[in-house]
């Protein structure tokens, strides 16, 4: 199903700055006698592509240039390249620069094409932590502690990240680990999985010894956006989807913050609600029975080996008897889980090793030193169902670029009633559908823009867990 507004239609109204676009060698703003130090390079830059994921850790900035003067020899370009980059936009610019603190760097020159001495070629580029994991290993051992705790000082001491650029939810779980020389985007993803949020109605005690409300489930997200590196869990996010929000829009801006995107044929030029237009809709995915009970969402068996008693744990997990156990936040009022016998069996079998034969213990240490990690057997189980809920139904959109959507926040869509309804507005518009409309998390992000013709477009690609979220 699609919704569309031809681009045409579209006029966004408020003036966007001049363009910037700057090349530096050596990654750096050292001299670099032999060559061309620094190059302005808007006027070879055709199109801009910027790319943020839930699933990513690394944002990605594409540069397709267009160029006749010989621009991979003449600076040359080999990668490490440091890229200033100014974007206007209507929502504001768009930076990445050495003052700002995050400036790009080239990762790669692809899809080079010579014609009539024109010369085509793509730089992707990154940050420079996404180069950096490529170079460092997390090795010491990381003694019983929060995991929230762990991500953050792996950010820190091994990358070199400044605490300004990193939003770190806080776990309760207590966990401990040997780095084992794995680079620290990995570890980190490693740990998501792991990690428990401060949210729940099940007592527990924290790492620090600390008594907790208690825990959620399982299951975390890191990732890195515009403004830095996040871990949160997807508790949280699906919580930002449960608040009693005002039905005024832009109430629902100015105090949360959540846009609203609307679609409608009914475009006023010179109009700045333009902006919050969807230029076309489409759903990508609703439930899918058979891909769930191929990845055991509903019920699965987990076999747990543990290496330092030599025994086999059977885990038996099952959503429906879960549910209210498990304290599982979703967006309506139920679950949905099949009807019938499909879902009183396990779907899925999984066989994994217990994560305590990693501690190599020595001979002043017995079992039982590591013990009581607040790692429950089916902890996995559940952060894998709790993942595969989130993504139960997927929206694409194309709006007008806006530069301060981030991966992982809140908006709201308003997408009309298919065929023909006897409930139209004043206007003539048809009612909203409420079961494809609501509130979506925001799982990956491209913002495009179209230097050359000046026009800028936002691609989302929306998630959540169920539908029909009010």
């Amino acid at each position: 199903m699609a919704y569309s507004l031809l681009y045409a239609d579209f006029k966004q109204v408020l003036i966007t700055p001049e363009n910037n676009i700057t090349l530096k060698r050596g990654g750096s703003s050292d001299s670099n006698k032999e060559g061309v130090d620094s190059l302005e390079i808007k006027n070879s830059v055709v199109q801009c592509d910027y790319f943020e994921d839930l699933l990513s850790p690394a944002i990605t900035v594409r540069l397709l240039c267009s160029d006749t003067s010989g621009l991979l020899s003449l600076v040359p370009i080999r990668g490490y390249e440091r890229i200033d980059l100014i974007i206007g936009t209507a929502f504001g610019d768009v930076k990445f620069t050495e003052e700002n603190g995050n400036p790009l760097y080239v990762s790669s020159i692809e899809k080079v094409s010579q014609v009539e001495g024109q010369e085509t070629f793509t730089l992707k580029c990154c940050t420079l932590s996404n180069l950096s994991n490529e170079t460092t290993r997390v090795v010491k051992r990381y003694e019983k502690g929060l995991i929230s705790e762990h991500v953050k000082n792996i950010l820190t001491d091994v990358l070199l990240i400044d605490e300004d650029r990193m939003s770190i939810e806080k776990s309760i779980t207590p966990y401990g680990f040997i780095g084992n020389m794995r680079k620290p985007f990995y570890t980190i993803q490693w740990l998501c999985p792991k990690a428990v949020p401060t949210t729940s109605t099940v007592s527990g005690t924290s790492g620090e010894g600390v008594k907790a409300e208690g825990k959620g489930t399982s299951g975390f997200f890191f990732y890195e956006d515009y403004d830095g590196y996040k871990f949160k869990s997807v508790d949280k996010m699906v919580d930002a989807t449960q608040v009693d929000y005002p039905d005024d829009g832009e109430k629902l801006m100015n105090d949360y913050s959540i846009p609203t995107y609307t679609h409608s044929t009914l475009i006023s030029s010179n109009d700045e609600s333009n902006n919050y237009k969807i230029l076309f809709a489409s759903i990508d995915k609703t439930t899918d029975l058979q891909k769930n009970l191929r990845v055991g969402l509903y019920s699965n068996l987990t076999y747990v080996y543990d290496p330092l008693k030599w025994k086999l744990d059977v885990v038996k997990y099952s959503l429906k008897d879960n549910v209210k156990e498990d304290n599982l936040k979703r967006s309506g009022e139920d679950v949905p889980i099949p009807q019938g016998d499909l879902t009183k069996y396990a779907s899925r079998v999984l066989v994994r090793m217990g994560d305590r034969g990693m501690w190599n213990l020595g001979l002043e240490e017995s079992a039982e030193d590591v013990e009581g990690q607040g790692r429950d057997p089916s902890d996995m189980a559940k952060a894998f169902t709790r993942y595969t809920m989130l993504f139960q139904q997927s929206l694409n959109i194309s709006v007008p670029c806006n530069p301060l959507l981030r991966v992982g926040s809140i908006i709201r869509v308003e997408l009309p009633e298919v065929g023909d309804t006897h409930s139209k507005s004043p206007r003539g518009q048809k009612q909203t559908d409420s079961e494809q409309s609501g509130f979506f998390v925001i799982r990956s992000v491209r913002h495009h823009f179209e230097i050359t013709e000046g026009r800028n477009v936002t691609s989302l690609n929306l998630i959540r867990d169920s539908y029909g979220i009010q």
